[in-house]
């Protein structure tokens, strides 16, 4: 992988610098940014995305792609909700809600709005409901823009498209369905420690206080609308990121070039930080993800081959596994069949003293591992986000 910085990369786009000053207030960024933190709590590396999102749904026709918010915590009172009533200050055309049918959802997105969407987590139900599934549709489709749904409409019931491209941020207690987690920047939360102090959102008064910023956000939006379309159009990749998170968050990095180009280098560090721990919350939750996460985790260094025996034996030792639990316990037939999808096969190996038996080699685990797994050093190394609430 190129070790060639994302701001290096934009250096190439062919933008006049008089675009960069052209109604911009350059601070919008950084002033949205004190705003969030004055009221939430978040990790660290989210502040400066979240406002960059913030600044990006007043332009969302700029971009091919929007990435959704995600807010997720293991239990409520985590300032999920509070995270959704900011947002709706500063975004553009705010429409936050609760429990909204397929259909309501879907129409109102007619007009482009950012919706903010509350107690997600029935979507990720083990038997979802017809409503369920249909929203679940409509939200998957909808990061894309010219996406729409189709529907029979009365009272000639004549066939209309609806669109449903546009901003949309999420709060849940626990996991999104992976199809609609895919689509979102995923930051989670905790309750805040004792020592930590945010201000009090007064209902009478913060919205005045935040009008001014999100006017400043709306005309710097209108004024450098063609800029970040073009810095988004020439950017090529962000090598660093997978293809699904760099459709994520280009958006982001067009209008931190544009509005604060000085912290670039800030937001590729937050993007590293975010999808590493998204990489690893989704093997985790994936019993076939996690399993190919413990054997390159037990497997010997050097090692060319291991015994399915060895293996298992391995696997069950670990502290807190599922695979040495009576009700599910690991055996070899389904040691293969979990891991055959993937690639890797039982085959007769040869060991010590000239014996054999039935293994795995470890060359055929080494392309799964790259494809499926986040890096190795990236699941050793301490993230930014398992400190979330340390300040």
């Amino acid at each position: 992988m190129s070790t060639r910085s994302v701001a290096e990369d934009f250096s190439d786009i062919p933008v006049e610098p008089s675009k960069l000053d052209a109604g911009t207030d350059l601070d919008a960024i950084g002033k949205t940014e004190s705003f969030i933190r004055r009221f939430c709590i978040l990790p660290g590396a989210a502040y400066l995305p979240l406002a960059l999102w913030t600044a990006a749904t007043h332009v969302p026709d700029a971009f091919g792609a929007f990435p959704y918010i995600t807010l997720t915590s293991p239990v409520k009172r985590c300032g999920k909700t509070r995270v959704l009533e900011i947002l709706e200050l500063l975004c553009a055309k705010p429409q936050r809600i609760t429990s909204a049918s397929p259909a309501s959802i879907f129409r109102l997105m007619k007009d482009s709005p950012t919706l903010l969407l509350d107690e997600v987590e029935a979507l990720r139900s083990s038997k979802p409901s017809e409503s369920a599934q249909a929203i679940l549709a409509i939200l998957n489709a909808g990061h894309r823009q010219g996406a729409t749904v189709t529907r029979c409409v009365p009272p000639d019931w004549s066939v209309e498209h609806f669109p449903v491209y546009g901003p949309k941020a999420f709060a849940a207690i626990g996991r999104l369905p992976d199809t609609l987690a895919d689509r979102c920047i995923c930051i989670p939360m905790q309750r805040k420690a004792a020592s930590q102090r945010v201000a009090r959102l007064l209902f009478a008064r913060t919205p005045a206080e935040a009008e001014p910023l999100r006017n400043t956000i709306a005309a710097w939006a209108e004024a450098q609308r063609d800029t970040v379309r073009e810095f988004y159009e020439c950017m090529s990749d962000l090598g660093f990121l997978e293809d699904r998170e760099a459709d994520l968050w280009m958006p982001l990095f067009a209008v931190c070039t544009v509005a604060a180009p000085d912290r670039v280098d800030e937001l590729e560090r937050c993007a590293r930080s975010l999808c590493g721990a998204k990489a690893i919350d989704d093997a985790d939750d994936s019993y076939a993800l996690k399993l190919l996460a413990d054997v390159r985790r037990v497997w010997p260094d050097g090692r060319s081959h291991m015994l399915t025996a060895a293996l298992l034996d391995a696997l069950k030792r670990i502290p807190d596994s599922p695979w040495g639990e009576s009700s599910q316990e690991l055996t070899p037939r389904g040691l293969a069949a979990t891991l055959r999808p993937f690639g890797p096969a039982p085959r007769q190996v040869r060991v010590d003293g000239g014996a054999t038996g039935k293994g795995y080699l470890r060359a055929e685990f080494e392309g799964t591992f790259s494809r499926y797994l986040p890096a190795a050093e990236a699941e050793s190394e301490t993230c930014e986000t398992t400190c979330m609430n340390a300040g």
